[in-house]
């Protein structure tokens, strides 16, 4: 269906903030969730006035791709500057560079073998991070509303990552996996609801690393914040 689970999206928001990216490719739009977050967390959430609240002020190119055409709709046109029609494995290598390419929900729906080529893929035109969300332990069934991109062909878990170098990997409440493959050079994401998740510089960022390498990024950050009195989260 063009909806999904609500679990991943402070995540999703979340490690937006972090990355800061100028540019997003949405890998399977559906009904336009992840693109809101975008606008809103990219575009809206640091406005100095309210008149830069409209559309000709927003900054962030934001991209998509979407299989069904169904789907699309006046409201996914505004909130996207283009949405590239067809299939992503198809479509994917006509686009040029992201520098956050996410696909909420959509792995599932691909063979094994298909899935793994269309990462790579997406890896390769990426510039920071690939973020994907989906169901763990996702049980094979037929298309849903006779759609057959709907179709789960696959599930996915930790394992099946590890390939690649700088990968962080988080399960919410048992519905949702987050995976962020970032790129060489490029410091991973805290898989993290809050806001106060960013990389620290300079002494305290020296404190922060040697406190996640001692006790766990959990950990850390939890000792960091009784002694600070507000919630922070170490990323090393």
């Amino acid at each position: 269906m063009p909806t999904s689970t609500p679990y991943a999206v402070p995540i999703v928001a979340s490690c937006l903030r972090q990355l800061k990216p100028t540019s997003v490719l949405d890998v399977g739009i559906g009904f336009g969730k992840y693109g809101f977050v975008v606008r809103e967390y990219l575009d809206v959430w640091d406005l100095a006035d309210y008149r830069d609240y409209g559309k000709s002020r927003w900054q962030t190119r934001l991209e998509g791709i979407e299989a069904t055409p169904e789907y699309i709709t006046p409201l996914q046109e505004y909130i996207y500057d283009h949405i590239h029609r067809g299939e992503a494995q198809h479509v994917i290598d006509r686009l040029g560079q992201y520098d956050v390419i996410m696909m909420g929900d959509v792995l599932e729906h691909f063979e094994k073998d298909e899935g793994r080529r269309l990462i790579r893929q997406l890896f390769q035109h990426a510039n920071q991070c690939v973020l994907l969300m989906f169901p763990p332990n996702c049980e094979p069934n037929d298309d849903v509303l006779g759609n057959p991109y709907e179709s789960h062909r696959s599930a996915w878990s930790r394992g099946d990552f590890t390939g690649y170098e700088n990968m962080a990997y988080r399960v919410v409440e048992g519905r949702t996996a987050i995976v962020a493959l970032t790129k060489p050079g490029c410091r991973p994401p805290v898989l993290t609801p809050s806001f106060a998740g960013r990389a620290r510089t300079g002494w305290k960022g020296m404190v922060a690393r040697s406190m996640v390498r001692m006790m766990g990024a959990d950990r850390a950050s939890s000792l960091a914040s009784r002694l600070t009195g507000r919630k922070i989260v170490l990323t090393g």
